[in-house]
């Protein structure tokens, strides 16, 4: 009884600590000068970063809204800015399950 209680608990941490830290796989890092034209770009950080260094024709949707808001995100391939690596596997994995194509990513750091 121990035995599987302990095993199902390691499951569950070990899944969690996949999805968050794991880096994503088939995905580059990219600069936003050389993004490809027909690319969506869509801006995950929170309102107070992306309001510091706003991103042109960018959809600003913060990771806490994403999944309530996935029907904005258009039907083509995206480049998602994070400000973190947490932030960034988190939200393509999320993004990918909804059945959209990410290609590139940007970490955008906040100047302190």
């Amino acid at each position: 009884m121990i035995i599987v209680s302990l095993s199902i608990f390691l499951l569950i941490i070990g899944r969690i600590i996949y999805k968050r830290h794991i880096p994503v796989r088939q995905i580059q890092e990219c600069l936003l000068q050389e993004l490809n034209v027909g690319m969506a770009i869509v801006d995950v950080r929170d309102y107070n970063d992306s309001y510091k260094s706003p991103t042109p024709n960018a959809l600003n949707l913060p990771i806490a809204y994403l999944v309530r808001h996935m029907h904005e995100l258009p039907k083509r391939p995206l480049h998602i800015i994070a400000s973190t690596q947490l932030e960034k596997n988190m939200s393509v994995r999320i993004i990918r399950k909804a059945g959209h194509e990410v290609r590139s990513y940007s970490l955008i750091e906040e100047k302190v």
